[in-house]
């Protein structure tokens, strides 16, 4: 690529006195070299002579973000937007208003103007802006989701000067306990940022010098050609070949193969065209020994592909030949570009980055498992690996503790803007500190994650019912709600049009990946633990609570709630081969026990504005409000009585009651049992209630082992109106020590 030498910090001298025309047209001509620093330069110059010229404003804009200023891009992006708020002049400066606020990690904003870039494009809803902006509204999502998790026993750090410079460094890999690398630089560029040696400024290859291990060089002249870019290198299984990009441009570029024996490299051949399609731009080889044999990953934007840039594969044969290539599939690409493959070989996974799947910024990093000819879903890298801007070219060292990848976040050498240039980034994990941490020492681990959160359909399980329990598991409901999602994304759009009938199908869908999905998720995970605690002979109580949605009458959404908690214990109940039962039925070999403390809410806690009438279902059904109301939660894990321990015990086998319907003014009472499961005396210190409302009495003597007492409850009536929460508190000598109380009612004036 040719590069212009203008590129100089001293434009005010040289642009004083110049008209706006003769700054536009230096800026453009830098442009049209690539040159996009050097083309903000001047066009900043005649800004300041005149402001408000739209035109300006985005050629402006467009020189930031081609070079990565994407903060300042933002600032300008939204000038021309303000201007030019239907898209009428720049239909696309809406587009990258939103993409630049991504990279800024402003999710919310992006979001919202994801949705303005979905109106612009409504008339070409296939087209890609429309389906760009309908992903990237569920990746902003995502994003606010996720934006403060990180990856545990992971740091990640930036490499020193001795390889990153403030030029661009990317495409790193270790062989033989060597990095390396592919740079764009030059070692005569000054801090004016001129270019003394045009034909030198190419990206080529580095690795250690002979002399010195912590020195890079470029690698042999017979690689790094003086005439083509030559970057992304790897060796095959057996070490004996070394394939490669070589570019005459960075739009036209080809895979290379060199021999490398005994230290000695072959002059570098051509890939047949079978690879190296005509016309196509084919880049970034990855070698990796699968099932015996060799294959080539590669990204290549020839025909037959999802969108621009994606991955492909082909076997390696004998005599240098090659299988047809293979596109790696629909799960791994995208409309957008998906490149910079990686396997690795020990852990079957393939690692590549892309900007469509959801994720953080530009491009992140993602893992699929599979081979060749099946790949899964896709997952994100997640943070610190990831950021809002971009993050590509992982690779990771065989025992998978330490890799390597390339990115633009702050932090980065630069010259020109803090997110301009690429640096290499390493990333360490601590695998045996990972392994560790799916061991839970104790109950207060265990509660780190919860709370785990189940969803429902409608009055279900157990239709049209007042039972309180269900002979069906929470695997079944959750099978049977997933098979209405087409009806709830039909049922919550009908009637509306356009972009507003696209967002609430988006809802729906975003609701059953991130909730629904996320539970079941979320659940396996719990379970897996809470088997684990049981099995070092903890006596646990499960804290659950369950919800409903106001379409059924009060009273029934307690039942209601009630059938779903008991979904929820079938589900343990069947648990690989029964696993929970002897837990469960308290006949456990090693002593363990399994108990629920539950707490059917109903819809006493449910958002007042959400439907209750039947024949507006849309709205008290299916939207997706109602259905978040719809659930139960595991909110805590605690011993309920220390093994081999003299302890009282305090257990309630409902601790909710629901008074249902009451008229204003009527003083209503109930008596909870409180009987002691443990092998000491227990005594009542005091009961507290949160509400002035409730007075209460309780069992004062000392409640001997296997023996039941009472907390007496009543409720007045007077000063309430509405749906009624009310907690009451037990603390005893007892374990647990305090013990919640919830009574529910509904009082009509």
């Amino acid at each position: 690529m040719k590069l212009k030498l203008l590129i100089i910090l001293l434009f005010p001298l040289l642009c004083f006195g110049q008209s706006q025309k003769q700054l536009i047209k230096y800026a453009d001509e830098n442009a049209s070299l690539g040159d996009f620093y050097g083309a903000s330069i001047y066009y900043k110059q005649a800004l300041r002579l005149d402001s408000s010229n739209i035109h300006l404003l985005y050629k402006y804009a467009e020189s930031l973000r081609k070079y990565n200023n994407y903060d300042l891009a933002s600032y300008y992006y939204n000038k021309i937007v303000d201007k030019d708020k239907a898209g009428r002049i720049y239909k696309d400066a809406w587009f990258w208003f939103a993409v630049m606020q991504k990279y800024n990690g402003n999710y919310q904003a992006s979001m919202k103007s994801w949705k303005k870039v979905k109106s612009i494009y409504k008339k070409d809803k296939k087209g890609y802006e429309s389906l760009k902006a309908r992903q990237e509204m569920m990746s902003c999502g995502f994003a606010m989701r996720f934006k403060s998790d990180l990856i545990d026993a992971c740091l990640v750090t930036h490499l020193d000067t001795n390889i990153n410079t403030t030029n661009s460094e990317f495409s790193a890999f270790i062989h033989s306990n060597n990095l390396f690398f592919s740079s764009l630089r030059d070692t005569t560029m000054g801090v004016e940022l001129n270019i003394d040696h045009p034909n030198d400024y190419k990206i080529k290859i580095f690795s250690p010098t002979k002399k010195d291990s912590t020195v890079y060089g470029s690698i042999d002249s017979t690689i790094n050609s003086q005439l083509f870019h030559n970057a992304n290198g790897c060796f095959n299984s057996d070490e004996t070949k070394f394939y490669f990009t070589r570019c005459d441009t960075l739009n036209h570029c080809e895979i290379y193969v060199s021999k490398y024996v005994n230290g000695v490299w072959s002059k570098p051949k051509v890939l047949p065209v079978k690879v190296n399609q005509k016309g196509a731009n084919t880049t970034q080889p990855h070698v990796a020994l699968i099932d015996g044999k060799e294959h080539l990953f590669f990204s290549s934007n020839r025909e037959g592909g999802q969108g621009g840039l994606d991955i492909w594969h082909c076997e390696i044969l004998d005599g240098d030949t090659y299988t047809k290539p293979i596109n790696a599939g629909k799960t791994v690409n995208t409309l957008d570009p998906d490149i910079c493959p990686y396997y690795d070989t020990e852990e079957g996974i393939l690692y590549f980055s892309s900007s469509w799947h959801k994720g953080f910024g530009g491009f992140d990093i993602f893992k699929v498992k599979g081979k060749p000819g099946k790949f899964y879903e896709p997952q994100n890298m997640m943070q610190p690996i990831n950021s809002s801007w971009n993050d590509f070219y992982y690779t990771v060292n065989k025992e998978g503790t330490e890799g390597f990848f390339t990115s633009n976040r702050l932090g980065s050498f630069f010259k020109k803007g803090p997110t301009c240039c690429n640096d290499i980034w390493k990333v360490n994990f601590d695998k045996e500190g990972i392994e560790e941490l799916q061991i839970i020492e104790t109950l207060d681990d265990l509660n780190k994650y919860l709370p785990v959160t189940l969803y429902f359909h409608n009055d279900r399980p157990g239709p049209r019912s007042l039972d309180t329990i269900v002979p069906i598991s929470y695997m079944v409901a959750f099978d049977r709600y997933k098979e209405l999602q087409p009806k709830y994304r039909n049922e919550y759009s009908k009637g509306l049009k356009d972009n507003k009938e696209m967002e609430a199908r988006l809802d729906i869908d975003d609701f059953f990946k991130h909730y629904v999905d996320k539970g079941i998720s979320d659940l396996e995970l719990f379970t897996r633990l809470l088997l684990e605690e049981l099995g070092k002979g903890e006596k646990i109580e499960v804290v659950v609570k369950g919800f409903a949605s106001p379409l059924a009458k009060t009273e029934y959404n307690v039942n209601l709630t009630k059938r779903r908690i008991s979904s929820l214990v079938n589900y343990l109940r069947e648990y690989e081969n029964e696993t929970f039962i002897p837990y469960l039925d308290k006949n456990a070999e090693n002593g363990a026990e399994l108990t629920f403390q539950k707490i059917p809410f109903g819809e006493y806690t449910a958002n007042a504005s959400i439907s209750d009438d039947y024949y507006d279902q849309r709205n008290s059904i299916y939207n997706r409000s109602a259905a978040l109301e719809r659930k139960i939660e595991i909110q805590t894990v605690r011993q309920a009585n220390p093994k081999d321990s003299v302890y009282a015990e305090i257990n309630i086998n409902m601790s909710t009651h629901d008074f249902g319907k009451l008229k204003q003014g009527q003083i209503v009472e109930y008596t909870f049992d409180v009987k002691n499961t443990g092998n000491k005396g227990l005594s009542i210190k005091k009961v507290i209630a949160a509400c002035g409302c409730s007075t209460i009495s309780f069992t004062q003597e000392i409640i001997k082992p296997g023996e039941t007492g009472h907390v007496n409850v009543s409720l007045d009536t007077s000063n309430l109106t509405g749906k009624q929460v009310k907690s009451i508190t037990i603390i005893a000598d007892a374990f647990p020590t305090t013990k919640r109380l919830v009574l529910t009612a509904e009082v009509f004036e």
